[in-house]
């Protein structure tokens, strides 16, 4: 029998063992966590990227409280430093956080037109939209997160598959002569393929939402992002 592969240590041990520490009740871990929300590099982020003081400070507050109150859902409380798996940084991981509610915020808002009074028909309108650099900004962050999410999961596959993998998808050979080469009947080098496709799809999904609990990214959002680049998942049954 095979010997289980060894788990590998998270990036940033030290940040989850400070979490687990806050979560336990620990005084002094609880207030460096509160010190991170406080320091005010996560609130320059926000203003940075189109937060109104007011709503830096709401978001703030709602992230203080998410990181120990939690909230309600599928039967329990969910608390935010709970999903933190110290695969990056906690700082960075509360900022990515708190800036994926802020576009999730602006996405929610109207437009504010405000018009000269009596100017008729030509006033010009004032129109209050987030920053399009915002999006810009969202979106290299968003392609990042699943990058690393790709790379991690075709990491941890069953080295045998990814071969096969290649062979089909990268050099076009057919899987009737891959199955002559690996002694195997087609019908089961094309359930290697799909055991492969599977075992991605679930580790990228899983992984996205290991980094980044709160963005709402769903598998067809995957596919149209990676459409041009990758074509494992191009035939959905």
């Amino acid at each position: 029998m095979n010997a289980s592969p060894q788990t590998k240590a998270p990036k940033h041990q030290a940040d989850l063992d400070l979490v687990d520490a806050a979560l336990d009740g620990d005084e002094k871990a609880v207030a460096k966590v509160v010190g991170i929300l406080d320091a005010g590099k996560i609130r320059a982020a926000l203003l940075k990227r189109g937060a109104s003081a007011s709503e830096a400070d709401e978001l703030l507050g709602d992230l203080s409280g998410d990181c120990f109150g939690g909230h309600k859902a599928k039967g329990g409380l969910h608390r935010l430093l709970a999903k933190f798996n110290g695969a990056c940084p906690l700082e960075g991981y509360l900022q990515r956080v708190a800036i994926n509610r802020l576009i999730s915020l602006k996405r929610k808002q109207k437009p504010v037109v405000e018009l000269d009074a009596g100017a008729g028909d030509d006033a010009t309108s004032a129109i209050d939209l987030p920053d399009s650099g915002n999006d810009a900004d969202s979106e290299d962050r968003i392609v990042e997160l699943i990058r690393e999410a790709i790379f991690d999961t075709f990491a941890a596959a069953e080295p045998e598959q990814l071969v096969i993998f290649r062979l089909v998808h990268s050099y076009k050979v057919p899987q009737k002569r891959v199955g002559e080469l690996w002694g195997w009947h087609e019908s089961k080098v094309s359930r290697a393929l799909s055991s492969l496709q599977d075992a991605l799809r679930s580790g990228i999904m899983k992984r996205i939402q290991e980094r980044d609990p709160w963005l709402e990214i769903e598998w067809a959002d995957f596919l149209k992002l990676c459409s041009q680049s990758i074509d494992l998942f191009g035939s959905e049954k």
